[in-house]
């Protein structure tokens, strides 16, 4: 079981860290470089700097670290959909930015989106880690649905919530392969011109 317990305070750019906030920082770090068998426990905790037996205190299992990298990843990136809504009326507006959070990935952290590179992956994953997975990818296609296709036929709805979340998670992944921003800049700019077709 993954223990809440927060201890040991980190100070880093004013913001006040625990060592489960920076062993979960330095995880997913890892993960969204190089995937699930990208990130040990030693090598986190030479990052953070304590011992390996300190992140087993807080996280059992490498799964259970893995879980808890999945959920608050998802719960962070469902909190900046709800500012979407709240803040876009349009459909449109929705749009262009639920794409930039893809574009941010690429161009901010240089990075594959966490839950994506897992996805890749989940023949291999922990069966937990699955489940926790497959509810990132839920809750951007519900979000998908209700925010920009509320007015379709709920079929057409949820298979343009595919699409969307679909090219956008290829094209991240062909952008960092390809080494060059094309891919993703494309399928944006294709999203964003043809999704009322």
């Amino acid at each position: 079981m993954i223990c809440s317990r927060l201890t040991n305070r980190y100070w880093g750019q004013g913001v006040v860290y625990s060592t489960v906030d920076k062993i979960i920082e330095v995880a997913e770090s890892q993960v969204r470089a190089g995937g699930y068998n990208a990130f040990s426990f030693r090598e986190i905790a030479k990052q953070v700097g304590i011992k390996s037996a300190s992140i087993h205190y807080h996280f059992a299992t490498k799964a259970d670290l893995g879980v808890a990298l999945a959920h608050r990843y998802t719960a962070r990136f469902e909190q900046q959909l709800d500012r979407l809504a709240e803040n876009s009326a349009q459909p449109s507006d929705r749009l262009e930015g639920y794409i930039a959070l893809f574009v941010e990935a690429l161009t901010v952290d240089k990075k594959m989106c966490l839950c994506g590179i897992l996805a890749a992956e989940s023949d291999v994953l922990p069966e937990a880690l699955q489940r926790a997975v497959k509810v990132f990818f839920e809750v951007n296609v519900a979000w998908l649905q209700d925010a920009l296709f509320a007015d379709q036929p709920q079929a057409r709805a949820q298979a343009q919530a595919f699409l969307i979340l679909a090219s956008l998670e290829g094209a991240l992944l062909m952008s960092k392969t390809m080494q060059t921003h094309a891919p993703l800049q494309q399928v944006s700019k294709l999203l964003q011109q043809d999704c009322w077709q």
